[in-house]
C-alpha cells in the first residue's frame, strides 16, 4: 500500500471522528520509544487512541495499540480499510478484551448519510465496495438525515463564470462532481500532474478500481488497454477547439496505461475539436470523450435518481464508436 494512500486514509478517518463530534489530535508522541499514536480522540470525558491502518489487519498491529492503550489509560481503537471476517474479529476480541474494531463495513455505515465523506472515503479506497453490506460500529452521527450534497455542488456550479478568474474553482467543482458520481468506480484522483517537460498539465488522473464490472470501465480496461482515465477542465469562455484536444492527446499513453482522456468544458467544443478527438480514436487509438458542465450536472441528476452515471458514458462511447469513420 502507498504512502501517501494511507495518510489520505488517516486524515479521512479522524475527520469522521471530528464530525462525529470528538476532539481529535494527529500524530501525537509518546514519550515512551513506542512510537506515536495516528489519532488521539475525546469525547464525553473518554479518550481513545486510534491506529489507522490502510492495509489488512495483522496481530502486532492490534497488540501494539492495546499495549498503548493500556499504558495511557486510553481505550484502542484499530481502524482498517478492509473487511474484518468474523473468525478473526472473535479471535481479536478474546485476545484484546478493551479494544475497538473498525473495518470498512462499520466506516461505511457511520458515513451513509454524510455524501461528502462517504466520496471521500471511497475514493481513496482501491476496490470496490459495491458488495459490502455496511454494518453498525462504534462511531455513529447524530443525526441521519440525507444531506443535499449533490444539488449544493450543482447550485456552486451555476454559479461559478466561465473565464480565468474562476479556473481554479471550475476545476475544484468538477472534481468533487466527479468523486460524487465515480468514487465506487474510481481511485488515486491524483491532481496537477506535469509532463516530464514541464510544458504540459494535466488536471486529474483517476485509476479504475479492480474488480469493477461496470460495462464502460471494464471496456476502458479489456478494449482500450487502458488502467487510467486523465481529466481535463476547460473553463473557457468559448467553445474548445482542435488545439485542446490534440494537447490533451499529448498526455495519452498506452504503455503507461493511459489511453483515454475525458475533457469538460464549460462551453462545449466547436466542430473541429469533434474531428480532432476523432482523429486521434481512429489514427492513434487514444479514446478522448468530450463532454461539458451540463453533461456532468445530467449524470449528478442520475445518481439522486438512483441510476447509474457510467451509463451515461456509455452511451456516449456507443455515439463515438458507431459514428467513426474508416
Amino acid at each position: 500500500m502507498d504512502a501517501r494512500s494511507g495518510y489520505m486514509f488517516e486524515n479521512i478517518i479522524a475527520k469522521i471522528f471530528s464530525e462525529a463530534g470528538y476532539a481529535i489530535q494527529q500524530d501525537v508522541q509518546l514519550e515512551q520509544r513506542s512510537g506515536d499514536i495516528d489519532i488521539v480522540a475525546e469525547k464525553e470525558g473518554n479518550s481513545y487512541c486510534i491506529e489507522v491502518k490502510y492495509s489488512q489487519l495483522i496481530e502486532k498491529a492490534v497488540e501494539r495499540i492495546y499495549t498503548i492503550g493500556q499504558s495511557c489509560g486510553m481505550t484502542p481503537i484499530l481502524v482498517t480499510a478492509f473487511q474484518i471476517d468474523e473468525k478473526k474479529r472473535s479471535h481479536y476480541q478474546e485476545e484484546y478484551p478493551d479494544l475497538i474494531l473498525i473495518d470498512i463495513a462499520n466506516l461505511l455505515f457511520a458515513v451513509q448519510y454524510r455524501t461528502e465523506l462517504r466520496n471521500e472515503l471511497i475514493a481513496i479506497l482501491p476496490f470496490t465496495v459495491a458488495d459490502i453490506e455496511p454494518q453498525k460500529g462504534f462511531v455513529q452521527f447524530d443525526s441521519f438525515q440525507h444531506d443535499d450534497y449533490t444539488n449544493s455542488l450543482i447550485a456552486e456550479m451555476a454559479l461559478c463564470e466561465a473565464g480565468k478568474p474562476m479556473a481554479r474553482t471550475y476545476e475544484v467543482l468538477c472534481q468533487k462532481l466527479l468523486e460524487n458520481i465515480f468514487s465506487e468506480d474510481l481511485a488515486l484522483w491524483s491532481e496537477q500532474q506535469k509532463s516530464n517537460n514541464d510544458l504540459y498539465r494535466f488536471d486529474l488522473l483517476c485509476r479504475i478500481k479492480d474488480e469493477n464490472q461496470k460495462t464502460f470501465w471494464s471496456i476502458l480496461e479489456r478494449y482500450f488497454k487502458s488502467k487510467y482515465v486523465i481529466f481535463e477542465f476547460k473553463n473557457y469562455k468559448e467553445p474548445i477547439t482542435q488545439k485542446e484536444v490534440y494537447t490533451t492527446e499529448k498526455y495519452l499513453y498506452a504503455k503507461a496505461l493511459r489511453s483515454v482522456g475525458i475533457i469538460i468544458a464549460a462551453h462545449g467544443y466547436d466542430e473541429h475539436a469533434y474531428w480532432a478527438a476523432k482523429g486521434c480514436l481512429r489514427e492513434n487509438g487514444k479514446l478522448i470523450i468530450l463532454l461539458d458542465t451540463e453533461d456532468l450536472i445530467k449524470m449528478n441528476k442520475m445518481k439522486l435518481d438512483l441510476e447509474d452515471p457510467s451509463t451515461y458514458l456509455l452511451d456516449r462511447l456507443d455515439e463515438i464508436l458507431s459514428e467513426l469513420e474508416k
